[in-house]
């Protein structure tokens, strides 16, 4: 079921006839949806930009941002984002320190909520993935660990979301409609890869239908050179580096610069190598796998963010990989829940966005 929140969460109305609706959600970014509907009284009363949608059944919740009404074909189509894009109503402006990722994730949206309290953390399950990083000189000497990162400047949820890829942590919206609260939860998918829980998709057994595999390399780096200024002169570290022909070296502006005593040095170098290692982390080898999968097993046999196995003999693959996606059509011809395995393929929109960030 479709049901949606007036903007002020004084009015509530049930969706009943929709024409269609495409749901896309992720483990660690951004979801969206479509809703085309008839242009009756209540769904132009229901679908404006600002009103929340929840949809009860897979409990994904997402906020209106554009509509556009067809008054010849009498039909009105709505577009949103999932509900955690409210935090970047908010920009990260507290430095804050980032050593376990989820206590310091929550405390850098804690302290940047300025009134937006429709938003709240949950409470800290005592996951224990930490911010971690590699440092090297110039020269290709012995490498150094950085354990730290402060978060400061973008937008709120733009500036944490690396810091959740670094610990391959996942997040999701939690909608309580009795008291009409919002709660960004941070979370670790499970690794059903073996056991009695073991779940496997296969095109041979039947469990793995319209398979679709996707390999793209084109914008894959596996190291890069962090630049940084200190002392009014230049200065570069490497990140990942392996010093052989398969490096794949990104040249990452940090921004960085300082001068003064050791210590501060060890600091903003520091800085700089996180920098490079949060940018680096967008540029992976993307190999995708998507999968038609019947509608009841997501949520009893399996959640978004846990690791599964695919096979299939004919097309060579086998291999474990995270659901990092899911997406949920329904139209007049079918319904239908499809899931990604793996890292998705860029789209040309989102390759230029990456070369312009």
């Amino acid at each position: 079921m479709i049901v949606v929140y007036a903007e002020d969460l004084a009015k509530t109305y049930w969706l009943k006839n929709v024409i269609s609706l495409a749901e896309i959600a992720y483990y660690n970014d951004t979801g969206k949806i479509t809703i085309t509907a008839p242009a009756d009284e209540l769904n132009i009363a229901a679908l404006r930009v600002g009103n929340l949608v929840y949809d009860t059944d897979r409990k994904l919740l997402f906020l209106l941002m554009h509509t556009k009404v067809d008054t010849n074909n009498l039909q009105i189509t709505a577009d949103g984002k999932s509900a955690e894009c409210i935090l970047n109503r908010r920009v990260s402006a507290e430095d804050i320190t980032i050593t376990n990722i989820e206590k310091g994730v929550y405390d850098a949206i804690n302290r940047n909520l300025r009134g937006l309290d429709i938003i709240q953390t949950a409470p800290v399950k005592g996951l224990s993935e930490e911010f971690k990083a590699e440092s090297q000189d110039e020269s290709g000497g012995s490498s150094e660990d950085v354990n730290e990162a402060s978060v400061r400047g973008e937008q709120l949820l733009d500036a944490i979301t690396p810091f959740l890829e670094n610990g391959e942590l996942g997040r999701r919206i939690i909608w309580d409609a009795q008291d009409k609260k919002i709660t960004f939860e941070i979370y670790k998918g499970v690794d059903r890869t073996e056991g009695i829980h073991r779940v496997v998709f296969s095109t041979e057994q039947g469990t793995c239908r319209d398979l679709v595999i996707d390999t793209d390399d084109s914008t894959f780096y596996n190291c890069a050179a962090a630049a940084w200024e200190w002392d009014g002169g230049p200065w570069m570290n490497y990140v990942g580096k392996h010093w052989n022909a398969s490096d794949r070296e990104l040249w990452v502006d940090t921004g960085v610069s300082g001068s003064g005593s050791g210590e501060e040095f060890a600091k903003k170098k520091g800085e700089a190598v996180a920098k490079a290692a949060e940018k680096l982390s967008e540029y992976v080898n993307r190999q995708s796998f998507t999968a038609t999968i019947p509608a009841g097993d997501l949520g009893r046999r399996y959640e978004l963010g846990d690791i599964v196995t695919c096979a299939s003999v004919k097309y060579g693959v086998n291999f474990n990989a995270r659901i990092t996606s899911l997406k949920y059509t329904l139209d007049a011809n079918q319904e239908k829940t499809e899931i990604v395995l793996g890292k998705p393929v860029l789209t040309v929109i989102e390759e230029v966005k990456m070369l312009v960030n």
